[in-house]
C-alpha cells in the first residue's frame, strides 16, 4: 500500500477519533449541566427549608414566572418574592423538593425538571397538615449559570 493509498484511511481514522472526542466531551459537559442542576434544587430545597428568601428567590431568573396551585401567576423577582415571603411566613411552613427527572436540551442552555414536594402548614385550627405535590421547572442557562424561568407546581390532593 502506498503512501497516496494510506491517506484516506488516516484522514477517515481522524475524523473517526475526533468525533468520538467530542461526542465524549459532550456527554462530559450534559452530566456536568445535569449536577449542577441538582446542585442548585438541593441549595433551593435548603433555603426553604430554612426559610431564606433571598436565596429562595436567586434561584429564579429576572423574568422568571411562578404559577402556584390555588394563586395568580407571579412574574418577575418582586412578585416571586412576595409570593414565597407569603408562603414561608405561614405558620407550620416547611417544604421540601427533589427532582424526579431532569432533561437538558440539545443544545444544552434549556433544562426541564419534574419532581415532587411535601408541604407542611398548620390549618385554621392550627394543626399541621403535609401536602404531597408536584411540579415542573423549565432551566435556562444564564451567564453559564442556571435559573428558573417557570416554576409550576400543585398539590395531589
Amino acid at each position: 500500500m502506498t503512501l497516496i493509498s494510506r491517506r484516506p484511511n488516516l484522514a477517515l481514522l481522524s475524523v473517526v477519533l475526533l468525533s468520538a472526542c467530542y461526542i465524549t466531551a459532550q456527554q462530559t459537559s450534559r452530566a456536568d449541566d445535569e449536577k449542577a442542576i441538582r446542585n442548585a434544587d438541593a441549595a433551593w430545597t435548603h433555603a426553604a427549608e430554612t426559610k431564606d428568601l433571598d436565596k429562595l428567590v436567586s434561584f429564579y431568573a429576572d423574568d422568571g414566572s411562578v404559577l402556584p396551585f390555588n394563586a395568580p401567576l407571579a412574574q418577575g423577582k418582586e412578585p416571586i418574592r412576595q409570593l414565597w415571603g407569603h408562603l414561608i411566613s405561614s405558620p407550620g411552613f416547611y417544604l421540601h423538593f427533589a427532582p424526579t427527572k431532569i432533561d437538558l436540551s440539545r443544545s444544552a442552555d434549556m433544562a426541564y425538571e419534574i419532581g415532587t414536594f411535601e408541604l407542611k402548614m398548620n390549618d385554621a385550627q392550627g394543626n399541621p397538615t403535609s401536602t404531597p405535590g408536584k411540579y415542573v421547572v423549565a432551566w435556562k442557562k444564564q451567564g453559564g449559570e442556571w435559573k428558573a424561568v417557570a416554576d409550576i407546581f400543585n398539590t395531589d390532593k
